[in-house]
C-alpha cells in the first residue's frame, strides 16, 4: 500500500478535516448519516487508491487527460476494498452504513438508526483483529471543543446517554483507525 497516497487522499486530507467538524457541527441525524457515508466513501476511495497505487483513479478530472473518468457506486468500492485486504468484518460493517444511508435517503422523515443495525455494526466492529494494542470500542469516544456554531461535547461508546447518531459515528471512525495503515505525521 502506498500510504503517501493514503494520507494525500485521506489521513491528511482537508475535506476529511472538514467533514468531521460537519459531523461535529449538527445534531440532526439525516446530516451526521450523509456526512459520516461519505467521509466512509473517502475512505474506501483513498483505500483503493494507495493499493493500487493510482492517486487520481477517482478524481473528476486525472491527471493524464488520456485517462477517462472512473466512478463506482459506494457499494462496488467496498467490494473492491475487501478484495485488496479490508477486513470481511469491516466490509459487513460499510455495508450496514449503506443500508441505513438509503433509508434516510429514500424513506420520507427517517429519523433513527435503528437499534439492530447498530448491534449488528458494533458487533462486526467489534470483531475486527485489533492491530493497535487498546482499541477498545467501548472506551472510544469523541470530544469536540466546538466553534462559532456549535457547543463543545464529549461522548463515550459506553455513555448511555449518547445519541444513537453520536455512537454511530464513534463506532466508525474506530473502524477505520482498525483498518488503516499505519500513518506518521
Amino acid at each position: 500500500m502506498n500510504i503517501a497516497i493514503f494520507k494525500r487522499l485521506f489521513a491528511q486530507n482537508d475535506d476529511t478535516y472538514q467533514s468531521i467538524m460537519t459531523i461535529c457541527e449538527n445534531s440532526t441525524p439525516l446530516v451526521t448519516v450523509l456526512t459520516l457515508h461519505l467521509t466512509c466513501e473517502s475512505f474506501l476511495e483513498a483505500y483503493i487508491c494507495a493499493h493500487l497505487g493510482i492517486e487520481d483513479l477517482f478524481a473528476e478530472k486525472p491527471d493524464n487527460t488520456e485517462n477517462v473518468k472512473f466512478r463506482m457506486s459506494f457499494e462496488h468500492k467496498s467490494r473492491l476494498a475487501q478484495r485488496l485486504g479490508l477486513p470481511r468484518q469491516a466490509y459487513d460493517a460499510f455495508e450496514q452504513l449503506n443500508q441505513i444511508r438509503n433509508q434516510f435517503a429514500h424513506k420520507l422523515l427517517q429519523s433513527d438508526i435503528p437499534d439492530k443495525q447498530l448491534t449488528t455494526i458494533t458487533n462486526l466492529i467489534k470483531s475486527i483483529p485489533d492491530y493497535q494494542a487498546g482499541l477498545n470500542l467501548e472506551e472510544e469516544g469523541i470530544e469536540f471543543y466546538g466553534s462559532e456554531n456549535a457547543k463543545p461535547f464529549a461522548f463515550k461508546f459506553q455513555d448511555p446517554a449518547i445519541p444513537k447518531q453520536m455512537k454511530l459515528v464513534i463506532a466508525y471512525f474506530s473502524l477505520i483507525r482498525r483498518v488503516s495503515p499505519p500513518v506518521e505525521n
